[in-house]
């Protein structure tokens, strides 16, 4: 879930600031009166690490300005949505991400290591959030950004710094690191080894029954199988529901508000023309030319990039103007056509090759347009705030009724009634409509299934932040249903069965055959399975031929010349594996180089999380636990 925040060199630190200065306008967590509540001083000190220190400020900033992030990897729409677990379980990652910070700067400072103050302003400089409308770094915009952050530039200046420096050791660390070709061998020769199979498949529905059932037949086989003629167990439930969904659905914003986010988010709704842009990058014109060349002939941007390795590729999808790098680039772009491979183009990183593929005209969303869609982001970030009062205002109105139907509407909670069994399902074979995600499902309905009926309901704790009640009002016991209302079905049943019994017989006896000859190929030369036989089939773990996954893992544990069976829903399957050999180095060559890729970039990032934890050996962080607690509590919104 929190994957990406393994490492440190994954996220930079005016990544997390642009974050926050977005999420802090919808949101209205309250940061404000929460830093406030931190003075900076020693007494501040979530953890000391050397000649560093992490403030209680610093990591409740961090924490926020990762959450939204960590919504919408979950899918939900809005980091309020978020459970106290999940916000605790973030809080944890993020400390370790400052921890790694710490430790590598305080390793910096013991040897005499600083960023230069041109870099800083280097860094600064090139952030589009402090850019004016001409692209160039704008005072005025930069102090404004910092008072929204409520950050105070000195405070600023020394976190990009910090960022530099720890990325700066890391990523010269990382980029030293390259994968031994003992290493990749071993994983290539595992993953290409080839088995060179015989195989016979044999469907049991093909089987014929030489004799329809009789009825004495039929009778035996529904009395030994009842589970299978048995109907659900219905239970009949009122239920309300209350969630930070829910309470957001009634919520009024005064226009007030509303208009006051959409002048804020101007970018968002007033957007000048974008362009679709695929470029490629090479150090000199010559080859440039070439590529421009090959590119003109063959518009496939995948294939273009996979012949030509060495060249720098990058798409820029519905971008702007500012929003492309290099200037050059940038004005080159917004003045060609559609479609058309322009370049070579001289720019301070190289050869630009590139094309436009789509442009998409200026367009601007009124505020009448956009009031619905605001709306609905401000009602999901203040609806977790009003969710405790609105659950302890359930709570009373549930144990003052006895069936649920007192509880006020004025709530936000959501109430529903019906039947349904135990997969949710009602019995028109539908799916039940129940308020909430599928987890939420999955409780509301164990709920039901596991509270007596006419027991009085009470207000659970359910998943995303929820809360709900259930009344079991009426239970319609499942039991077998009599025989002549399924007899079609026993028929059914009796016959697929029959046809496994003897397709199983039948596969066994061509292995035991195969096993005594020698092999498939000689247990089944002569008959009429001769011809259903694949002959030499070449499998691998790279490549499978869409077999079934219990197949191929029979497969791969056989040794050579010997025979198998298993079987896979209606089919069995018997094999013999005839040969075991390598794959030529001409038809892994591309797997290879793919593979070397893959393992390049993850040693490069495991290896300096690596040495950040061996720091830690060296340089020990002493934890300041009542306020590590504090924020930590503040953040999982705990008291």
């Amino acid at each position: 879930m929190i994957s990406t925040l393994r490492h440190f060199v994954v996220d930079s630190w005016i990544g997390r600031v642009i974050a926050l200065l977005i999420f802090l306008a919808f949101v209205g967590w309250g940061v404000g009166d929460m830093l406030g509540s931190y003075n900076g001083s020693q007494a501040d000190t979530v953890a000391t690490i050397g000649t560093r220190r992490i403030t209680a400020e610093e990591f409740e900033r961090d924490i926020r300005s990762q959450l939204p992030a960590i919504a919408q990897q979950m899918g939900v729409s809005d980091p309020s949505q978020l459970t106290p677990a999940t916000r605790r379980e973030v809080a944890q990652s993020v400390l370790q991400h400052l921890l790694s910070q710490k430790e590598v700067l305080a390793l910096a400072d013991r040897n005499g290591m600083k960023v230069p103050d041109t870099l800083v302003r280097k860094e600064i400089f090139g952030f589009r959030v402090f850019q004016g409308t001409d692209g160039q770094f704008d005072r005025k915009l930069f102090d404004a950004k910092l008072r929204q952050l409520g950050l105070q530039e000195r405070v600023f200046l020394e976190s990009v710094r910090d960022d530099l420096g720890a990325r700066g050791l890391l990523d010269g660390l990382g980029k030293t690191m390259i994968v031994p070709d003992s290493v990749l061998d071993q994983l290539l020769a595992y993953n290409t080894k080839q088995y060179k199979t015989d195989l016979l498949r044999l469907d049991s529905a093909d089987v014929t029954i030489p004799a329809a059932a009789e009825e004495a037949q039929l009778r035996r086989f529904y009395d030994t199988h009842p589970w299978l003629y048995r109907s659900a167990e219905y239970r009949h439930a009122k239920i309300v529901v209350l969630s930070p969904e829910s309470i957001a659905r009634d919520l009024v914003v005064p226009d007030a508000q509303l208009k006051q986010v959409y002048e804020f988010e101007n970018q968002k709704y007033d957007v000048p023309e974008t362009r679709d842009i695929e470029v490629m990058t090479v150090p000199e014109q010559e080859p440039a030319s070439a590529l421009a060349s090959a590119w003109k002939n063959n518009a496939d941007w995948d294939a273009l990039q996979k012949s030509n390795p060495s060249a720098a590729s990058v798409s820029f999808p519905h971008a702007r103007e500012t929003d492309i790098p290099s200037p050059e680039l940038a004005k080159a772009a917004f003045a060609a056509g559609v479609n058309t491979v322009e370049g070579p183009l001289k720019t301070p990183t190289g050869w630009v090759v590139f094309k436009v593929t789509a442009i998409t005209p200026p367009h601007k969303t009124g505020f009448d347009q956009a009031k619905a869609e605001i709306r609905d982001e401000i009602a999901r970030s203040q609806a977790p705030q009003l969710l405790a009062q609105r659950f302890a205002a359930l709570q009373d109105a549930i144990a003052g009724s006895s069936d649920l139907d007192q509880v006020p509407t004025n709530l936000g909670a959501v109430p529903a009634q019906g039947s349904l069994d135990a997969q949710g399902m009602t019995k028109d074979g539908e799916l039940a409509p129940l308020p909430g995600d599928d987890t939420l499902r999955k409780a509301i309905i164990a709920r039901i299934f596991s509270q007596k009926k006419g027991e009085k309901p009470t207000l659970v704790n359910g998943p995303g932040n929820s809360g709900f009640a259930v009344l079991v009002d009426e239970v319609e016991p499942g039991h077998v249903k009599s025989y002549e209302t399924v007899r079609e079905q026993v028929g059914h049943d009796w016959l697929k069965a029959q046809q496994m019994h003897q397709a199983d017989e039948r596969a066994t006896t061509i292995m035991l055959a195969a096993r005594r000859s020698g092999g498939l190929e000689k247990a089944v030369t002569g008959t009429t399975d001769a011809a259903a036989m694949q002959k030499n089939l070449l499998v691998s773990r790279m490549q499978n031929g869409n077999l079934p996954s219990a197949l191929l893992s029979e497969i791969f544990a056989t040794a050579p010349g010997k025979t198998g069976m298993v079987a896979v829903g209606d089919s069995l399957y018997v094999f013999t594996v005839t040969g075991v050999a390598a794959a030529s180095p001409e038809s892994t060559k591309a797997l290879r180089d793919n593979m070397r890729g893959q393992l390049q970039e993850t040693l490069q990032a495991d290896v300096p999380a690596v040495f950040v934890r061996s720091l830690e050996n060296d340089i020990k962080p002493v934890p300041n636990m009542p306020v590590l607690q504090q924020v930590m509590n503040d953040v999982a919104g705990q008291q």
